[in-house]
């Protein structure tokens, strides 16, 4: 192998990291979206073939410089660790419209006015955002999935035992039945 450094050698690691924290208002509370773009290596410096990740923190109030830097100062790891567990986004994503046949007209203009009436995040970080809650959504309703299926399992185990307690009690003891007379 080449003399080639240690960080060279490294498959996954990325070339270059940056961070960006975006301030603002979102109609009720004040929101801070820390994105975490991360270049691989190969990549050009001009070239948006990286990836994004992001997490957001309501503030509620707006917060003033100081506590926004005091806030980054306490918070910051911790944000950038949260940013990091969150699924990675395509910061660009390529389109190659050599492959794909052009669109009847009529038809290319009703899919654009479909796509322009589909809500879609404007940035990467709000699609990473987006990836990170549909995430947890999923796991959620696997979670009660799981939890609705095991409480299932056990009122039929219950059901079962009370049935065979009921079985067993019956035979122990005598019959008696009501006569006519």
């Amino acid at each position: 192998m080449p003399n080639m450094p240690a960080s060279d050698n490294q498959a996954g690691v990325p070339a270059s990291i940056s961070t960006q924290f975006t301030l603002f208002f979102d109609g009720r509370f004040w929101v801070g979206v820390l994105e975490l773009h991360e270049r691989r290596r190969g990549a050009e410096a001009n070239d948006q073939g990286g990836t994004v990740r992001a997490v957001r923190h309501v503030f509620g109030a707006e917060p003033s410089d100081v506590e926004l830097y005091d806030f980054l100062l306490t918070h910051g790891g911790a944000l950038i660790d949260r940013a990091a567990a969150c699924p990675p986004v395509p910061a660009s994503r390529p389109v190659d419209s050599s492959s794909v046949p052009r669109p009847n007209p009529k038809r290319a203009a009703r899919q654009a006015a479909k796509e322009a009436a589909r809500a879609r995040p404007s940035t990467a970080a709000q699609a990473a955002l987006a990836a990170a809650r549909e995430e947890t959504a999923t796991r959620a309703s696997r979670d009660r999935s799981r939890r609705r299926r095991q409480k299932a399992d056990e009122d039929w185990a219950r059901r079962r035992q009370r049935a065979a307690a009921v079985t067993a009690a019956g035979d122990a003891s005598p019959v008696f039945r009501k006569s006519r007379r």
